[in-house]
C-alpha cells in the first residue's frame, strides 16, 4: 500500500472541514488508521455478514478471492475511538481506518487509543504547485435540437451523435441496454434527479439500488450539487426526441462525495468511502466525474509526481475497486490547455479507463487532459464526445455541456452493454476490448489514448467469431461493403507472399476458399443469402478478419 503512517506526529491536522454541521469552527476531520483487524466479529468464512450476495456472486464470476482488506474495521477500535469525544462519520475498511469529527484539543486522546497507529500522512514532499483544477468539469450550455432517430426506432433526439460515435445506437439495437447491470455513480450531488422527468423511469421501474451521502452537511444526495445529475442523464436519461443515456436500462446507484462550496482533501476519503459502498452493493461500473489535485490548503496539493497511480488515497481507491472486479470509468480531467495539461487522480490508476474528450467529428477538445502517468502509462485510455454532450439539466430542461465529465458516462455506458453481452468474460478483458477497439489502437498517444471505442469491434474482441484475430501491419482494402449479388468483391492489398482468404458465416463455418495471387483482385462470389459473413485473411500464422454484409 502507498499511504504512509505516520503514530510520531501527534496534531497534525491532515483532513479538515472548514465548517462543522453546526457551522463551528472548533471540530476538525481526521482519518485515523488502525493497527490491525484482530478480536472482529467478522470472518473471511463468513462474507454474507459484511457483503452483498451479488457483491460475492460478482467475486465468484471474476475468481477473485477475499482478503482481509475486505474485513469490516474492528467495532471495538471504534467503541475506543467514541469515548474520546470523535464522531464516527464512517470508518474505512480498505485501509483499516475510520474518518472522524473531533475538536483538535481533544485529537492527542485518540491517537493514545490501544487499536490506534496514527494518522494518514498524504502530503507531497513539494508543495510549491500553482496549478487550478476543479473536480465538477461543466465547461459550457447551450440548448439542444432534435435531429433523427436511429435504426433501433430510440428517437435520440440530439444525442444520437454522442451515441452513434461509440457505436451504442448499434448496442441497442442488439438488446444490450445496461439490463441487470449496476452502475455507481460518485459526484457531487444529485439536484432534483428524483423528480427530473428525464430520469423518471429510474424510480417508476424501481432501479435505484442506493443512495449514500459523505459529507455531514448533508442528508439527502438530492440536496446537493447539480453535476450528478447531469452526469447520470448521460447514462441513464430517456426522453424521446432529445435524449436517451447510454446505458438507459442499468440499475443505478448514486454517490455524494465531492463537497460543493470547498475542495478539500477529505473528498478523497469520501470516494474511498463510496467505493466500499459500491462493492459491497455488488456494483458492476463505477462511474465518477472528479478529479484531484489541488486544494484550497495548498500544503494538500498533489503534484505531478503524484500522477503514477500509487501516491494518492483516491487512486489506491480506484485500484482497490477495479481489483474486485469492478470497472471504474474517470474522466480524465479538463487542464489540457492550462499550465498543469495531465489528467488528475484517480484518472492515474491503474486497471481503471481514464476518459478524454472529442467533439462529434473526433477531434480533441484543447481542454482535455492529456498523459501520460508520472510512470509513462498511455492516459487518456479512451475518448468520447465531451463537447456539446447533450444532458438532461437539473431544471428539467435539455441542454449541452462541454467537458470529460460527460465523455466519461458515455463510456460507463458502453462498458455497461459489453459487461451485459459478454457474460463469461470478467472486467479485464472488457477493458482491455473497450481499449483495443478504439479507432487508434495500433498508434495510441498522450492526447486520445486508444481513440474512440465501438461496441461492435469490442464486442467481437470479446466474442471472436472465428477465433482470435489478430492486428497486423499490412493494408487491407475490401470493397463494396455491402455487397450485392452479381457484384464482384475487390481486394487490394499490401500483403505478399502465400495469402488464403476463407468466408465464413456468421457461426464462423467456412462456405469458400480463395488464394490471393496478386495484390489487387476482383472476385465472383456465388450467391449468398442476405446478412452478415466475415472474410478472414490468412498470412502465416497471422490473421485478420473483415465483416461482410451480403445484400
Amino acid at each position: 500500500m502507498s499511504f504512509k503512517v505516520t503514530p510520531y506526529i501527534l496534531i497534525l491536522t491532515l483532513l479538515i472541514s472548514s465548517l462543522t454541521a453546526q457551522g463551528q469552527q472548533d471540530q476538525y476531520r481526521y482519518l485515523v488508521l488502525f493497527k490491525d483487524k484482530a478480536n472482529g466479529p467478522y470472518s473471511l468464512n463468513n462474507p454474507n455478514t459484511f457483503l452483498s450476495s451479488k457483491s460475492l456472486e460478482r467475486r465468484r464470476k471474476l475468481n477473485i478471492a477475499l482478503n482481509e482488506q475486505d474485513l469490516p474495521v474492528t467495532p471495538t477500535y471504534l467503541d475506543q475511538l467514541k469515548t474520546t469525544g470523535a464522531t464516527i462519520l464512517f470508518p474505512l475498511k480498505w485501509i483499516n481506518g475510520a474518518l472522524i469529527q473531533q475538536k483538535p484539543k481533544d485529537l492527542a486522546k485518540t491517537l493514545k487509543s490501544p487499536g490506534v497507529k496514527g494518522l494518514y500522512w498524504n502530503f507531497p514532499a513539494d508543495s510549491s504547485s500553482k496549478f487550478k483544477i476543479t473536480s465538477s468539469a461543466d465547461i459550457g450550455q447551450q440548448s439542444a435540437q432534435q435531429q433523427n432517430s436511429s435504426a433501433d426506432n430510440i428517437d435520440y433526439g440530439n444525442s444520437l451523435t454522442q451515441i452513434s460515435q461509440i457505436g451504442v445506437d448499434l448496442m441497442h439495437a442488439k438488446g444490450f441496454h445496461g439490463e441487470n447491470i449496476t452502475i455507481s455513480l460518485l459526484d457531487n450531488g444529485f439536484l432534483n434527479a428524483d423528480i427530473a422527468t428525464f430520469l423518471h423511469k429510474i424510480y417508476e421501474e424501481k432501479r435505484l439500488v442506493g443512495t449514500l451521502t459523505t459529507s455531514p452537511n448533508l442528508k439527502s444526495v438530492y440536496q446537493g450539487g447539480s453535476h450528478g445529475t447531469e452526469v447520470l442523464s448521460v447514462i441513464a436519461g430517456q426522453y424521446p426526441g432529445k435524449l436517451y443515456g447510454t446505458a438507459y436500462q442499468a440499475n443505478i446507484a448514486i454517490a455524494q462525495t465531492e463537497e460543493e462550496e470547498t475542495e478539500l482533501i477529505v473528498e478523497e476519503a469520501n470516494w474511498l468511502r463510496a467505493a466500499e459502498w459500491a462493492d459491497s452493493l455488488g456494483t458492476d461500473i463505477i462511474s465518477s466525474s472528479l478529479g484531484y489535485s489541488e486544494f484550497d490548503n495548498p500544503k494538500s496539493n498533489h503534484t505531478y509526481s503524484d500522477m503514477n497511480g500509487k501516491n494518492t488515497l483516491v487512486s489506491n481507491a480506484a485500484l482497490w475497486a477495479a481489483n474486485r472486479g469492478i470497472i471504474c470509468v474517470i474522466s480524465a480531467g479538463n487542464e489540457g490547455s492550462g499550465a498543469w495539461k495531465y489528467m488528475t487522480a484517480p484518472a492515474d490508476a491503474d486497471s481503471i479507463i481514464a476518459v478524454g474528450a472529442v467533439d462529434r467529428t473526433g477531434l480533441r477538445g484543447s481542454f482535455s487532459s492529456q498523459g501520460p502517468t508520472f510512470d509513462k502509462r498511455i492516459k487518456p485510455d479512451v475518448t468520447a464526445m465531451g463537447l456539446g454532450t447533450i444532458v438532461g439539466l437539473p431544471n428539467g430542461l435539455i441542454g449541452s455541456l462541454n467537458g470529460t465529465s460527460f465523455s466519461a458516462p458515455l463510456i460507463a455506458g458502453l462498458a455497461a452493454g459489453l459487461v451485459q453481452a459478454s457474460a463469461n468474460k470478467n472486467s479485464f478483458q472488457i477493458i482491455n476490448a473497450i481499449r483495443k477497439s478504439g479507432n487508434q489502437a495500433d498508434k495510441p498517444d498522450i492526447y486520445l489514448g486508444y481513440g474512440i471505442p465501438n461496441f461492435d469491434r469490442a464486442f467481437s474482441l470479446l466474442n471472436p467469431v472465428l477465433g482470435i484475430e489478430e492486428r497486423i501491419e499490412h493494408q487491407i482494402d475490401m470493397y463494396p461493403n455491402p455487397l450485392k449479388t452479381g457484384e464482384k468483391l475487390t481486394i487490394e492489398t499490401d500483403m505478399r507472399g502465400q495469402v488464403s482468404i476463407e468466408i465464413c458465416n456468421s457461426q464462423g463455418a467456412v462456405l469458400l476458399t480463395y488464394t490471393l495471387k496478386n495484390t489487387h483482385e476482383e472476385l465472383n462470389l456465388p450467391p449468398l443469402a442476405a446478412g452478415k459473413y466475415f472474410v478472414r485473411f490468412n498470412l502465416g500464422q497471422t490473421q485478420k478478419v473483415i465483416p461482410l454484409l451480403f445484400n
